[in-house]
């Protein structure tokens, strides 16, 4: 094909614009489709949960008439079938208890001798509702079930109904008025539009009064007369309102059945035990809405490939236009890549720099790393002599005393000394082997070692216990179980730890007489909790706010970074570390202190029932 030929784009245009048309029809069914899908199931589940609501509300008095037909009171007031004014307190006792609408009770002619609205000016006392079928239905010996708008009151109301029995004989009739306007009320706040139909599909409740007593269907003369004589909607009758039903090709409501008119798309369900049905609907307009916007977007869409397609044919145009100058865009592209080429080995240049500069501070932060620990232990140097020397002062003794014991051939005592030798060898070489373990670097894998809690809390406050004791601090720790693994270096969790525990100490040293620090424990599944709190003069809200800045420390001497590495060490082994006044954990006694809380990943979940605490 030239595709400098006219009749070439002409054939092209053609095509796509057959592909246009082909699309947009495919796209408003399949839209149509899936939106008449969705608000099938959102329309089911307004009915259904609408219906449920229906049936819960009214569940609450379905039982109140039979309970009241066995009141001895109300039997013997029905035996003698006159009025009577202690039934009337007696049924306005009940309707208080109950909060139904309106409780009454009718003789065998369906005259209401007494009834819980008295005292009211449309009282039911005196009126005769034998032509009610939940009357009729009730005098027959059975309870029943009625919806209809009140002749008094006129409010709708659900009514149920229960015989008396008086000697094996049914002599009069107790019936329970709910008031279905206060429901409709609660159905009204939900979202969507609702109607709610008796046996003849009329409307009884709906958040849209318009369509109150109107009927669906048109009513057959049987249905008229029925009405006519039950009174159900008042003295007349209701009339056909057929926008839902009229041209949606249907005769009459199915249970679970998806309606589609011009105007509505309504979803209907049966409550079989109650007479009536639940309708859920909406206009059409939001369909076609969400169908229009998608049809919208596929005409965006269209549009946009369209250009694509114009744009690659007018490519192959220009393509066969632009082949006389290849020579010309050769040597070009030569100059382009040798310009891409220079800046390439600039930038891998950059990258190994920049490599380079990483590698470099990573080695200088283990440096500052091991500097703040070697800063540490010359703070601590005044408790690890004294936790060396005494021991050895100890040995001396021995030895000084085990030379007299050998001049005087005491050989039980002198082995007995030796003993207590070897014994004091052994403390200073743990002392020792502790204070090398917490000096010594770590290794370039230590991401991939796994710490023992126990042991690492029991290494830290080793090394402090000196100072701690000289100090006269109390330390409370838990008992930690030696199946608590952490997914963090062991030296470097010692290291935060000890910086916690030195730093809660000097903050107390001059404060208080009872100093105390206390270590909590807390496993949140695959997290682990530890907290170190004291009960010192806490920081101020200005000094707490900056307490993990690099420089930033409280004491004269000190250099302001342990908290910054301790920080750094547990984020690089996504743990975080975070400072809290006591005043604001709810989980620590006293008031005043403050409370560090490292967060460590568990190596192995742990699930307990009851956190561990000092």
């Amino acid at each position: 094909m030239n595709l400098l030929n006219i009749n070439a784009l002409r054939h092209f245009l053609s095509v796509l614009f057959a592909i246009g048309v082909f699309g947009l029809v495919l796209t408003h069914h399949y839209a149509t489709q899936y939106q008449q899908d969705q608000w099938q199931d959102k329309l089911k589940s307004q009915a259904i949960q609408t219906g449920q609501e229906i049936e819960y509300e009214l569940a609450k008095f379905e039982q109140v008439p039979n309970l009241l037909s066995h009141d001895p009171r109300l039997l013997a007031a029905v035996k003698v079938g006159s009025p009577s004014h202690s039934l009337n307190l007696l049924l306005s006792d009940w309707l208080d208890q109950s909060l139904a609408d309106t409780i009454y009770v009718h003789d065998k002619t369906g005259v209401v001798i007494a009834s819980s609205n008295y005292q009211q000016d449309d009282s039911f006392i005196g009126a005769n509702f034998a032509f009610r079928p939940y009357f009729q239905n009730a005098l027959k010996g059975h309870t029943a079930q009625y919806v209809a708008l009140g002749v008094r009151s006129n409010k709708r109301g659900y009514f149920f109904s229960s015989p008396l029995w008086v000697d094996g004989e049914v002599k009069g009739v107790v019936t329970v008025k709910v008031n279905l306007e206060q429901l409709e009320q609660r159905l009204a706040q939900n979202d969507g539009d609702l109607l709610v139909t008796g046996v003849h599909n009329v409307v009884f409740m709906s958040n849209l009064p318009n369509w109150r007593y109107r009927a669906l269907f048109p009513l057959s003369k049987q249905a008229q007369q029925e009405l006519n004589q039950t009174q159900q909607y008042g003295e007349t009758l209701p009339l056909y309102y057929g926008e839902l039903t009229k041209q949606s090709g249907v005769s009459q409501f199915e249970n679970h059945q998806l309606l589609v008119s011009p105007k509505y798309l309504a979803y209907t369900t049966n409550m079989f035990d109650k007479g009536f049905r639940v309708i859920a609907f909406i206009h059409q307009q939001e369909v076609s809405t969400a169908v229009l916007q998608a049809d919208m977007v596929y005409l965006l869409l269209y549009v946009l490939v369209s250009l694509i397609a114009l744009a690659w044919f007018q490519m192959l145009v220009n393509k066969a236009r632009l082949a006389n100058v290849n020579a010309n865009l050769e040597l070009k592209v030569q100059e382009r890549t040798l310009i891409l080429s220079q800046a390439n080995d600039k930038l891998q240049q950059t990258v190994r720099q920049y490599e380079q500069s990483q590698q470099e501070l990573k080695q200088t932060q283990q440096e500052l790393t091991q500097a703040t620990k070697l800063a540490l232990l010359g703070e601590l140097s005044a408790s690890i002599n004294h936790e060396i020397n005494q021991p050895l002062a100890a040995l001396k003794t021995y030895t000084e005393n085990s030379q007299r014991l050998m001049a005087k051939e005491r050989y039980p005592m002198v082995q007995d000394n030796l003993n207590k030798m070897l014994a004091l060898n052994d403390t200073i070489a743990e002392v020792i082997a502790r204070l090398k373990v917490f000096t010594r670097k770590n290794g370039q894998h230590q991401h991939n070692e796994v710490s023992h809690l126990h042991y690492a809390v029991h290494n830290a406050t080793s090394i402090l216990s000196n100072k701690l004791i000289k100090q006269g601090v109390t330390l409370k720790v838990p008992s930690i179980g030696r199946d608590v693994i952490l997914a963090i270096h062991n030296v470097e969790l010692e290291q935060v730890l000890i910086n916690l525990l030195h730093n809660a100490a000097q903050a107390m040293e001059g404060h208080g007489i009872d100093p105390q620090i206390s270590i909590t424990v807390q496993y949140h599944g695959s997290q682990c909790d530890i907290l170190i709190s004291d009960n010192g003069p806490g920081m101020s809200h200005d000094a707490l706010a900056k307490v993990f800045d690099p420089f930033f420390t409280t004491k004269p001497e000190g250099l302001g970074l342990g908290l910054t590495i301790s920080k750094r060490i547990l984020e690089s082994y996504q743990g975080t570390l975070a400072a809290y006044q006591n005043k604001e954990i709810d989980s620590i006694a006293q008031s005043k202190g403050m409370t560090f809380i490292v967060t460590v990943p568990c190596a192995i979940n742990i699930n307990k029932e009851e956190n561990r605490h000092a």
